[in-house]
């Protein structure tokens, strides 16, 4: 695997009115607006946009279904940082319901939207709105397109896609519901480690479920101490790789899709595709054994911790489904009920058993006397007998396996 450094463009900000969803006090928003960067051609005024902000505020505990037309307009012009689709929205939209009831090709036919990606970000805040209650990352609408276009590319070590992420409106929403097909034809991304570099991103995100605030203190605790490799970031890396005395390679993971999440979660990725990574010549191999030595000692423990969190959740989750199909109490009781009442009827089973062949032993025995057998009886019962033992462990066996299996 061969790794080029990536050149950083210069980018050119689409729709900066706000961070796009991100989280802050409403003066927060209203500092981080610029209308003199923004190449939306948004009507908004400063004036305006305090006055959206006023009814977003009011709007924070009522229903979808209940807004009115301003409110409306506020939430996809300054929330979701859709302000050039505006004045569409305001001439055919007049309610929380109707925008509830528009189906994908009324939303491109009423709004103007016919890029895809847009279309979908504002279907996935439609139906996070429609069920507040079912959604399973609550801190998700904090992550605006310009956070991720800003900071979350540039912390994976991707910034070149940062312009085609930017102009796409890519948000926390529509990070967890992105699919390899729309990183290749609408995102640009096509070279398959860096498209495993976002995946592995993203799968970071839901581990802090999309909490970036959860995100940044965890970096901050390690920016120092070689700990939760995971929530590396890029640069973060490339300070590891001066500090093992790798300096005159470090600067090459710059830009390189290698981070934490990538590092760590990727099983199949090792200390060869970081000496790849690094620029390390197959020739060096002192180098190279140097590097997995340091490598494995933070990354196979971070690995190890991880197996044991996700086998804890799946018994969490398995708990919590015996509880939620009525508990697991009376499951037990019937199964050791019914257990007991089968390991009842095959004791009965093989006494009955036993008695039988008992029977019919003494049977025999009784003939074998009255027609003067001797020696040959005896052997006779010796030979059955084995066959009772045999017997019985049979289904001391199966009463075995099936104490087991319960």
């Amino acid at each position: 695997m061969k790794l080029t450094q990536a050149i950083k463009p210069q980018l050119t900000p689409v729709c900066v009115l706000t961070p796009g969803g991100d989280s802050g006090s409403a003066s927060d928003k209203r500092a981080s607006w610029s209308p003199s960067s923004s190449l939306c051609a948004s009507p908004l005024t400063e004036e305006s946009y305090s006055e959206k902000l006023r009814l977003l505020e009011e709007a924070q505990h009522v229903p979808l279904e209940r807004w009115k037309a301003p409110t409306v307009l506020a939430w996809l012009e300054v929330t979701l940082g859709m302000p050039q689709y505006g004045a569409m929205c305001a001439e055919n939209v007049r309610s929380g319901k109707v925008l509830l009831e528009l189906s994908d090709s009324e939303l491109e036919a009423g709004l103007g939207i016919t890029h895809p990606m847009h279309r979908k970000k504002l279907r996935l805040a439609i139906e996070e709105l429609r069920e507040p209650r079912l959604s399973r990352f609550p801190r998700i609408s904090t992550l605006g397109h310009t956070w991720v276009s800003s900071e979350w590319l540039p912390d994976l070590g991707l910034p070149q896609y940062s312009e085609g992420f930017a102009n796409n409106l890519v948000d926390g929403r529509l990070l967890e519901a992105l699919t390899k097909k729309e990183l290749e034809k609408h995102l640009g991304v096509h070279r398959k480690f860096h498209q495993a570099s976002i995946i592995h991103g993203v799968h970071l995100l839901r581990i802090v479920r999309f909490d970036r605030q959860i995100l940044a203190e965890r970096r901050r605790q390690v920016e120092t101490v070689d700990g939760d490799p995971v929530v590396w970031t890029n640069l973060r890396w490339v300070r590891w790789a001066r500090s093992i005395d790798l300096a005159e390679y470090a600067d090459n993971l710059k830009d390189s899709g290698v981070h934490g999440a990538l590092v760590v979660l990727e099983s199949s990725f090792t200390s060869d595709t970081m000496a790849t990574a690094l620029g390390i010549p197959q020739s060096k191999n002192i180098i190279r054994r140097h590097l997995a030595t340091e490598l494995e000692g933070i990354v196979l423990p971070a690995r190890q911790q991880l197996d044991e969190q996700a086998r804890y959740a799946k018994m969490e989750r398995r708990r919590q489904e015996k509880l939620a199909s009525g508990g697991s109490l009376g499951r037990s009781f019937s199964r050791s009920y019914g257990t007991g009442l089968e390991k009842g009827e095959k004791e009965r089973r093989r006494a009955s058993l036993r008695g039988s062949l008992s029977r019919a032993l003494g049977l025999r025995l009784r003939e074998e006397a009255a027609n003067g057998g001797g020696s040959p009886g005896v052997s006779g019962v010796s030979g059955v007998g084995g066959g009772v033992s045999g017997v019985g462990g049979g289904v001391s066996g199966v009463g075995g396996g099936t104490m087991t299996s319960v």
